[in-house]
């Protein structure tokens, strides 16, 4: 099959053969089931609601008819099995899951209990459905609890996989929000308005979900303006309530004076009815039995419109969902629809990249470094998603910037004209460079990077420019340095972890798929918002390789290694690189400050992190004490690629 990849050393995107039965594995492997499958707290709440209903079937005389939406690993429907159902009827619509379960379920004492059908529960009709079932169970959520459907396929299913008088566990949810003011959560929203003046200070953003674990912000970062309050009820067992469009004004009382920067919003569901068994995913500062869990966070949404409150006052939040999504707008909104960006840069630049545009716009060090190599100067600025060829023209005789992206460039011209830039040119292409410029200028950034290593694109077009002018032309990034550090992730881990048995349940099937894949070929190193995710240093950081961009691109591979050692409870490698100016200022994609054995690690926000997780027989291994890191930069496409030797 055909899976497409961009090309880092040109940006393009690029169709690439691989095997179709490794790829739908690997998809399985990266896909973090594992942190769901691991999630004890929701087992255990689950497995409580299927006795609890199953037993109420029993009591009143009646089979217990389980159908499992979404099975998975089939995990729920050996649960419903156990806890004493007469049938199971388990439902996967993606085949490759299904004949894990298939496997899982087979193997196991209910395997004459459970059916598996590999479809889609709402393409089932009433006829093709066969025997009724008067219990659902389903795991159908999201950060956003309705994101994959979960209005749909209760209703639909109460209409034709059960009968009336179904139980369904969980049996309801309910939707919190808080508003809070924070100037934090406001850098991940707003366009730059600081060196620059923004000409899109009225853009009502996109009405989309910031998934975000909001445990690990720090409460002083943020103001809660008021209570949190209600702003959706959904009750799973009664189809006609479920409503796939709705709108209700919510309103609760100011505690504080301040500006609604953010609505800050989580989950709970009630697994049987009654109230005993709740899954409550409201941040630890507010509810400190919450459980960590990356399958399902908290969210952050912004209203379209800058809105002020006094304490005391009424805040009123229209809230708003159709059969996927959530959206929030300020009563005094003149229109409740789902709100869209209208400058374009909410819709292509991720949260993260608004944040890191945010620090670049403020970054008094940056503006000192563009002062002093920058002045009188023709500059070239070569970037995808930057604003510092426009901070840059403060300082410079002329600027040209070449951004290959059509939609940012328009932001550019926004941005140029409003702050009357009469020494800016904005191009699409480096063909366009008539004359050699006496500095080329990058943060550097591109907007396909996934890991901040994959910006080395700079250097071919830093490259392409000396080339095209046979002469050497000088950049203010230097040098390109990459680290890695071995780290103890309180949690993280989880979401490449085997899970073995669980519950009671052999699921070692599921393992034999997603770990075969996991480390099958080069070792996965995903990215990561390591902000989010709390972790300890168990060693020193170790320079990986350094490469000095004023040189042509090599003509060979360079390979490069190196030892990491570390201490006990070790379960990962983090990676990221510098950018060094021949100055003292560093673009920091990583770690801000030094970080030393036992100590906690501060990450930049506005990048991404690489994360390779140790394999669990090494991470329990207590002899396990170092490993070697090797890593090949193909100069053909720009790739970086690590594999891990113990």
């Amino acid at each position: 099959m055909f899976i497409e990849r961009i090309n880092n050393a040109t940006g393009d995107r690029e169709w690439v053969v691989t095997d179709e039965g490794y790829d739908l594995a690997q998809e399985i492997a990266r896909s973090g089931f594992a942190d769901m499958i691991l999630d004890t707290e929701r087992n255990q709440l689950y497995e409580k609601g299927l006795r609890t209903v199953i037993a109420e079937k029993h009591a009143k005389g009646e089979e217990a008819n389980v159908v499992d939406i979404g099975t998975g690993t089939g995990l729920l429907s050996l649960m419903a099995a156990r806890a004493g159902a007469d049938y199971v009827k388990a439902i996967e619509v993606f085949k490759p899951m299904a004949d894990i379960a298939r496997k899982i379920l087979k193997s196991s004492e209910y395997a004459d209990r459970i059916d598996l059908i590999t479809t889609r529960s709402t393409d089932i009709n009433s006829t093709a459905a066969g025997s009724k079932g008067n219990i659902i169970v389903a795991e159908v959520f999201d950060t956003e609890l309705i994101g994959e459907g979960a209005l749909r396929t209760f209703k639909e299913a109460h209409n034709t996989l059960v009968g009336p008088g179904t139980r369904v566990v969980p049996s309801s949810g309910n939707v919190y929000i808080l508003p809070v003011e924070s100037v934090l959560l406001k850098k991940f929203n707003k366009m730059p308005h600081s060196s620059l003046k923004s000409p899109y200070e009225k853009c009502p953003g996109t009405a989309s979900v910031f998934d975000v674990q909001l445990s690990e912000i720090d409460k002083n970062s943020v103001k809660p303006l008021c209570e949190p309050f209600l702003a959706f009820s959904f009750n799973f067992e009664n189809a006609e309530s479920i409503n796939y469009d709705e709108s209700f004004l919510r309103e609760a009382v100011a505690t504080q004076s301040g500006s609604i920067d953010a609505i800050l919003m989580w989950w709970n569901i009630d697994m049987d009815g009654t109230g005993a068994y709740i899954i409550n995913m409201a941040p630890k500062w507010i509810y400190p039995a919450s459980q960590w869990r990356d399958h399902w966070m908290q969210a952050v949404y912004y209203l379209p419109e800058d809105v002020q409150v006094n304490a005391g006052e009424k805040i009123a939040i229209q809230c708003s969902h159709d059969e996927f999504s959530l959206w929030f707008t300020s009563a005094r909104a003149s229109a409740y629809d789902k709100h869209n960006c209208e400058c374009e840069a909410h819709v292509i630049c991720a949260r993260n990249s608004l944040f890191r545009m945010n620090d670049v716009d403020s970054d008094t060090s940056l503006k000192n470094l563009l002062k002093k190599e920058c002045t009188g100067k023709d500059v070239l600025v070569v970037n995808e998603g930057s604003l510092i060829g426009l901070t840059t023209a403060e300082f410079a005789k002329s600027v040209t910037v070449v951004d290959t992206n059509p939609h940012f460039r328009g932001i550019l011209q926004g941005y140029s004209s409003h702050n009357k830039l009469a020494n800016v040119v904005i191009i699409s292409s480096f063909n366009e460079v008539s004359q050699k410029p006496d500095l080329i200028v990058g943060e550097p950034f591109y907007l396909s990077s996934m890991l901040p290593w994959n910006n080395l694109r700079f250097w071919y077009d830093t490259d392409a420019m000396r080339k095209r002018f046979n002469a050497k032309i000088d950049t203010l990034i230097k040098n390109f340095v990459l680290y890695a550090i071995p780290l103890n992730f309180e949690h993280l881990w989880k979401i490449a972890s085997p899970v073995g048995t669980v519950e009671g349940f052999d699921l070692s099937r599921f393992d034999d798929v997603c770990q075969t894949a996991r480390f099958s070929t080069d070792a996965i190193v995903e990215p990561q918002p390591l902000w989010e995710y709390p972790s300890v240093c168990t060693g020193e950081t170790v320079e990986l390789v350094e490469f000095d961009l004023s040189q042509e691109i090599p003509a060979e591979e360079i390979t490069f290694d190196a030892t990491i050692e570390f201490g006990q409870d070790t379960n990962g490698v983090a990676l990221w690189c510098d950018w060094q100016s021949s100055s003292d200022f560093v673009v920091q994609t990583g770690l801000l400050e030094d970080c030393k054995l036992g100590g906690t690690p501060v990450w930049n926000k506005g990048y991404r992190q690489g994360v390779y997780f140790m394999p669990q027989a090494r991470r329990l291994d207590p002899e396990c004490r170092k490993l070697l890191l090797q890593g090949t930069f193909n100069q053909k496409n720009g790739e970086i690629s690590f594999y891990f030797a113990y």
